[in-house]
């Protein structure tokens, strides 16, 4: 069965930005627990090599190939005359190969000799986009990882808003990014935007060109609320002993990424303590176990077979509505595994560096970051909380010579429990609960 098109929480947080958006958007002027995801991804030369088959004011949706998603487009890229490449940031042009919307994308290119491409777009009239949130299309080739940068600039370079996002696969493949926020400026004032910037830096090597495309800039309007969600990876045993009653005593639920072989091993959780975090209102999540290698090293029937028996492993176990989630193994996500992440499940994380823009455009796409990241993690707390996105943090080991101390990881459980945001499992993320 496929979940491609299953987008119960997206569609209907994308009606209400539809509705709405008409008055934000006006113009004014393993085996072992090494064997969980890491923190930074892994770098593989990859066997999953599948092949992916001027503006005045949100754009119409004519021939109805993106009715499926929320919101409105921005920027068509059917014309780039408001277009310009940024100072040392390569080159923009229009590309009629595999456009992901349309007639065209716009490709950018810099050589090895260039720190980044990038390029920016003038709006002829200041918007005000101070409800919106921030979606874009993006193809990238040449390179298992790319940073990505979508800089709002309100009204100007000194007072602006930077969404920051990692990506670590699929190569070749369209994927929407969910752009969250990493960083602002001085004062920007977003009821004041003039203009935007997309740059993308080197990731994992720093050698060889910057070659990516990007197509459909696209606003919706963003949630009151932000969200928080905790996503401790590895199904280990520390989650239960060291983290569960924590999390009980502020009323928390989270998701645990269960790796099958390991349920039951030494350091690892135990059939009876899945069930007791079920039972508080835990998803329990697929996490298919790769070894010390990514998952996209595998034949696309191996990929395939690892996520039906890691799903079927879960729902034999009484653990069905957890099994819809999969948790990206080491982070690493080649085109088949997007595919059939695609096909078998309703939301997929792995590793993204920073908070993600709500409601999501690409459930398939959710990024986190890890809960050891010091100063980081309560930052993008307080930006999911201004700016109505969703923080997923992630954890591995709680407490011991090696984990995060159960006293940091409280603290860090008081401050969420201070702001104003919600705390989601991923069934509440995905409307299934």
């Amino acid at each position: 069965m496929t979940y491609r098109n299953r987008r119960s929480f997206i569609r209907t947080a994308g009606t209400v930005g539809a509705l709405g958006l008409a008055g934000c958007l006006s113009n004014d002027g393993g085996s072992s627990p090494s064997d969980s995801s890491d923190n930074e991804t892994n770098s593989s030369d990859g066997s999953d090599t599948g092949n992916g088959n001027e503006t005045e004011s949100p754009q119409d949706n004519s021939n109805g190939e993106l009715d499926h998603l929320p919101g409105e487009t921005l920027e068509d890229f059917e014309s780039l005359d408001n277009w310009a490449t940024l100072l040392d940031g390569g080159s923009i042009e229009a590309t009629t190969d595999d456009p992901y919307a349309g007639s065209q994308s716009a490709r950018l290119h810099a050589g090895e000799n260039n720190e980044s491409a990038g390029s920016s777009f003038m709006l002829p009239e200041s918007m005000d986009l101070s409800n919106a949130a921030f979606s874009m299309a993006v193809k990238y080739s040449g390179r298992e990882q790319l940073m990505i940068t979508l800089e709002v600039l309100a009204p100007n370079a000194r007072n602006k808003v930077a969404l920051r996002r990692t990506l670590t696969g699929p190569v070749d493949r369209w994927v929407r990014v969910d752009f969250g926020t990493t960083n602002v400026d001085t004062s920007p004032d977003l009821t004041d935007v003039r203009e935007f910037r997309v740059i993308a830096h080197r990731r994992g090597s720093n050698e060889g060109p910057i070659d990516f495309a990007i197509d459909d800039l696209r606003v919706t309007e963003r949630p009151d609320q932000g969200s928080v969600l905790f996503l401790f990876d590895g199904t280990l045993e520390s989650h239960h002993v060291n983290a569960f009653e924590h999390m009980e005593s502020f009323g928390f639920a989270g998701v645990e990424a269960v790796i099958p072989e390991a349920v039951g091993e030494t350091g690892r959780l135990t059939h009876d303590q899945m069930q007791d975090l079920e039972e508080a209102g835990w998803d329990m999540a697929a996490r298919p176990r790769t070894g010390s290698r990514n998952i996209n090293e595998f034949t696309r029937e191996q990929q395939e077979g690892a996520m039906e028996r890691t799903k079927k492993f879960l729902e034999h176990r009484g653990f069905e509505d957890g099994a819809n989630y999969f948790v990206t193994p080491r982070n690493i996500m080649g085109p088949n595994t997007y595919d059939l992440v695609q096909d078998h499940y309703k939301v997929a994380f792995r590793y993204g560096g920073g908070p993600n823009g709500l409601p999501l455009t690409d459930p398939h796409n959710v990024g986190t970051f890890s809960g050891t990241a010091g100063s980081e993690v309560t930052r993008y707390i307080d930006y999911a909380a201004q700016y109505g996105q969703l923080a997923v943090i992630r954890f591995e080991e709680i407490g011991g010579a090696d984990g995060m101390s159960e006293d940091a990881f409280v603290d860090l459980l008081e401050y969420v429990d201070s702001t104003d945001v919600q705390v989601v499992t991923a069934s509440e993320l995905s409307g299934d609960a």
